[in-house]
């Protein structure tokens, strides 16, 4: 069994490596060599430079997950736990440059299983949107017809914003950018109530 000290020299030497140079370009040998073990013990441990990458991403997921809970947990009211949600969540992806450039490299035709850990970090933070909102709704602060669509329309909105600004975009125009999406969220853009059908 490998120790727990080889294990984190390792992961965090590759999840350096892969973020600089990708999965296609980082080398088992180059990552033994700067974690300073042998690479026939990351191959005894993890088989394959796959199991690695899946092991970084899994690990930069939960991280973020985490993150994002912990500045949720901060907050007291339903709408504040939302900002907070959607401020941590952009703060914290941009930390995860590995979970990033599956977008941007196309791993998951390379590798599928990348694609399950994305879509389960989707789905936890649908997860924790959908009890701010079902909180709010509760205390009467959102008025919602279906709290999981909401949930994930908000997800699915804030994903499809991810790369697009964390990757072009600078951290002041990102703070803009959220503050005007989370005008929209709760004042909407109709400035009375009308029945408005799509």
């Amino acid at each position: 069994m490998i120790k727990q000290e080889k294990l984190e020299s390792i992961l965090g030497t590759a999840r350096k490596m892969f973020a600089r140079y990708g999965l296609r370009k980082t080398s088992l040998d180059e990552v033994a060599r700067m974690a300073r073990v042998a690479k026939a013990t990351i191959y005894n441990y993890f088989g394959s430079k796959d199991s690695v990458y899946l092991e970084v991403l899994s690990r930069e997921a939960n991280e973020i997950v985490e993150k994002i809970s912990s500045s949720v947990d901060q907050e007291t009211l339903p709408e504040d736990k939302l900002i907070a949600f959607v401020r941590a969540k952009f703060r914290y992806m941009s930390e995860g440059i590995n979970i990033l450039n599956l977008d941007r490299e196309g791993i998951e035709k390379l590798l599928p299983s990348t694609e399950g850990i994305r879509n389960e970090l989707f789905e936890r933070e649908v997860n924790i949107i959908y009890s701010i909102l079902k909180e709010g709704v509760e205390k009467g602060i959102f008025h919602l017809n279906n709290v999981l669509l909401t949930a994930r329309a908000i997800g699915h909105a804030l994903r499809g914003f991810e790369l697009k600004w964390l990757v072009q975009e600078s951290e002041e125009r990102i703070e803009h950018y959220l503050d005007e999406l989370m005008n929209i969220i709760f004042y909407g853009l109709v400035s009375e109530k009308k029945g408005v059908k799509v």
